[in-house]
């Protein structure tokens, strides 16, 4: 039994290892005829795509524009996964990065509507767009993300138009007038949008920017007098006048007008759109004034908004908008406060708008303390908090200034405000050490940036934060993304008086004299009585060689801030380079005072001792800079230079020596070296420090006329020439250097002549 049952165990094994060897070669021989079959249907794609291929090549040869969309293609897909496809989150910065690569890839194959108003778009382009408004719809971009010029920004915005998507290209018209105000084609296409939507309101400011630029359209001048009819005689006189000056008849017809008579006339029949019926509703009445307000158009504005208080009395924004027009006069103050009070009466909130009235009209004081007493009851309101830290800061207590930031609620700090003030408190600490050592803390600059960042995190629209941010790249001298920044802040708050000031002051540090002359012209009529205007004016004719004028715009500063650091030093220097040396004096003595960390102050002080002939007094400042800080060049050419006057020429070469070691390109220390070189009669040596001076400086008077008086005494006069030329070329003017030069010449001549004669 035992034997059997062994052997019935084993049949029953090998049947079923054979049984399992059957089922996996049927398996096995599936397998291999799917694989057969799939390597046949990958052969036949293969050929699909190559027979595609080629055949999209041969369709394309003649319109190899179309073919370069697949670039376009491949870019949109990169910014999709980049943009909208990633887990993990990117910077603004680079998402403005990415769209605009995307757009651009788009623009290079459009360009621009031509000169006969045809629009040629290359046959898959507009898809190509239509996915780009997708990609910055899902992204929240809007046009002032891209970062295009204005003609791109039309051009893109004309796609748009072109496939229907009106509200993104009326927002990419609108920044390309901002960017470029001088161009109309932008302006045109957004008047058209706006007169087929009806939208007569934004028509209205349209036609008035593009009459700005071109008074003498008579389309335009027609169009909107028929847009004004009944509501703004003023202005329907004045382009009556216009057209009657050009010799057009003011009722002559055109498409535009045509177009815009009929929308009105379907617009009144709708009751509800009637432009002439929102006109006599309050609301709307102080809607419209702000737009004027906007425009200019003060007294328009004001005549709208007595009206609306006339329909309504209980309008909060009209009073508050009617302080706000009052306030542009001195003589109403009392009028626009009253205002306010109505205002805020009916629960406008109006706190902001009096302080600023109050500070305007030379008032800080009640300013802060209205601004305080809101605190007590509303300590939460960052605005109210930020605006009162800002006065507290002008009014010269900046540690009360300081506190007030600080001791704000966590709750406070959800928004911009704060974190704009904190950054501007961050830049006067900046400002501060500047005065005080002549140098920039890096540190500070870092926080000033960080607190910008978060508030342009907070709020992307904060123009005040774009113009820090901007300020402080400025001052660690990132000046290409400083002038992002600040074009950003420009198109954000355009009438700011601080926009037109710091694109002055970036333009003089990148040294664009003509720019930053424009910009500061422009400045000086939004600000009166500010100190930076007439010291940048200052810094512009220093740099331009005008001492005698710099020295005037410096004086005129310190008359309005007599603690105005850069100003007196400036002044300083210029006083010196004008022989000035008692005012000059005066100054250098003040700074030492005043900022006894202002190295440079005691530079300035040593420098005019010497040019007194004060030679012990000049050698003991420069020991005190020395000890504080022992490789201050220019510090150790002075003292080498005291030395060599005062007949100590062996201890003269030491501190030379150790400045020519600490900066090679100092040329002022080869210089000073060659002078005492020259005292030891070693003229080889002090010709060959001249050299290295003019090589480090090639505009180096000095060192470039002792060189020519050295070779003007040897055995070549053609160098001497040469070098006279030289001196010639820095100085037209100098007459000593004209007469050698002839001199020269002449011994060339008869050294010539005497060769000849002897060969």
């Amino acid at each position: 039994m035992a034997v059997v049952t062994v052997y019935a165990i084993l049949i029953i094994a090998f049947s079923a290892l054979w049984l399992k060897h059957k089922s996996m070669m049927k398996k096995s021989q599936k397998f291999h005829t799917r694989l057969g079959s799939l390597q046949g249907n990958l052969n036949d794609a293969s050929s699909s795509l190559e027979l595609l291929s080629r055949g999209v090549n041969t369709i394309l040869s003649d319109t190899p524009e179309v073919h370069g969309l697949l670039d376009v293609h491949k870019s949109l897909e990169n910014a999709e996964k980049l943009l909208l496809n990633q887990s993990f989150l990117i910077s603004s910065s680079e998402s403005c990065a990415i769209a605009t690569h995307a757009t651009r890839s788009i623009l290079s194959h459009y360009p621009g509507i031509d000169v006969d108003g045809k629009i040629d778009v290359v046959p898959g382009l507009l898809p190509l767009t239509k996915r780009l408004d997708s990609i910055l719809t899902e992204s929240n971009m809007r046009a002032e993300d891209i970062e295009l010029n204005g003609h791109e920004q039309r051009r893109i915005g004309e796609l748009f138009h072109a496939m229907g998507k009106i509200d993104r290209a009326s927002d990419c018209y609108k920044m390309a007038h901002e960017l470029t105000p001088e161009d109309i084609k932008p302006l045109r296409s957004l008047a058209n949008i706006q007169r087929e939507k009806g939208d007569f309101d934004s028509l209205d400011i349209s036609l008035e920017r593009l009459l700005a630029v071109n008074p003498d359209d008579t389309d335009v001048l027609q169009e909107q007098i028929l847009l004004l009819l009944g509501s703004d005689s003023d202005r329907i006189k004045r382009n009556q006048k216009r057209l009657e000056g050009l010799g057009v008849d003011s009722l002559q017809e055109s498409e535009n007008v045509n177009e815009l008579s009929n929308i009105m006339v379907r617009a009144n029949r709708a009751g509800s759109n009637s432009y002439h019926d929102k006109s006599q509703n309050s609301d709307d009445l102080v809607h419209k004034a702000t737009k004027l307000l906007l425009l200019g158009e003060i007294n328009t504005a004001l005549e709208y908004v007595d009206k609306a208080l006339s329909l309504d009395n209980k309008n909060g924004k009209g009073w508050l908008l009617h302080s706000r027009i009052l306030a542009t006069n001195p003589n109403k103050i009392k009028e626009a406060l009253n205002s306010i009070k109505k205002a805020k009466g009916l629960g406008e909130f109006g706190i902001i708008v009096e302080a600023e009235i109050l500070e305007n009209n030379g008032k800080s004081q009640p300013a802060i303390e209205v601004l305080e007493e809101f605190l007590v009851q509303n300590p939460e309101n960052p605005e109210v908090r930020a605006k009162l830290s800002l006065l507290l800061l002008r009014s010269g207590t900046f540690e009360w200034a300081k506190k007030v930031i600080e001791d704000a609620p966590a709750e406070s700090w959800d928004h911009e405000a704060l974190h704009v003030m904190k950054g501007r408190l961050y830049l006067f600490e900046v400002d501060e050490y500047r005065d005080n050592t002549g140098n920039y803390d890096q540190m500070l600059l870092l926080e000033s940036i960080s607190s910008f960042d978060s508030a342009i995190e907070y709020n992307r629209e904060s123009g005040l934060a774009w113009l820090g941010r901007s300020r402080a790249l400025r001052y660690q001298g990132a000046y290409n993304e400083a002038e992002i920044a600040l074009v950003r802040a420009r198109r954000l708050i355009p009438k700011h008086p601080s926009i037109s000031l710091e694109e002055a002051q970036l333009a003089l540090d990148l040294g664009n004299l003509d720019q930053a002359n424009a910009m500061i012209s422009e400045a000086s009529t939004l600000l009166n009585n500010n100190p930076s205007i007439s010291f940048i004016k200052g810094l512009i004719a220093a740099k331009k060689g005008h001492l005698a004028e710099a020295q005037g715009f410096f004086t005129r500063t310190l008359e309005m801030d007599e603690n105005h650091v850069r100003a007196r030093l400036n002044r300083c220097s210029a006083a010196l380079l004008r022989e000035e040396l008692s005012l000059a004096l005066d100054d250098a003595n003040l700074l030492v005072e005043t900022r006894p960390s202002l190295d440079l102050a005691k530079l300035r002080r040593s420098e005019i001792l010497m040019n007194l002939g004060d030679w012990p007094e000049a050698e003991s400042e420069l020991r005190l800079l020395l000890k504080k800080n022992p490789e201050y060049t220019m510090a150790l050419v002075h003292l080498g230079t005291c030395m060599n006057a005062m007949g100590r020429a062996e201890q003269a070469e030491k501190p030379l020596n150790k400045a020519i070691n600490i900066d090679p390109q100092l040329s002022e220390a080869w210089y000073q070296r060659g002078l005492l070189y020259v005292d030891f009669a070693r003229l080889e040596e002090a010709f060959s420090d001249f050299e290295s001076a003019v090589r480090c400086n090639p505009r180096h008077l000095d060192a470039n006329l002792r060189m020519a008086a050295i070779l003007h005494e040897g055995e070549y006069p053609e160098k001497a020439v040469s070098a006279w030329r030289a001196v010639l070329d820095i100085d037209p003017e100098h007459r000593l250097a004209r007469r050698r030069l002839e001199e020269s010449r002449e011994k060339a001549v008869t050294k010539n002549s005497n060769y000849i004669t002897k060969h």
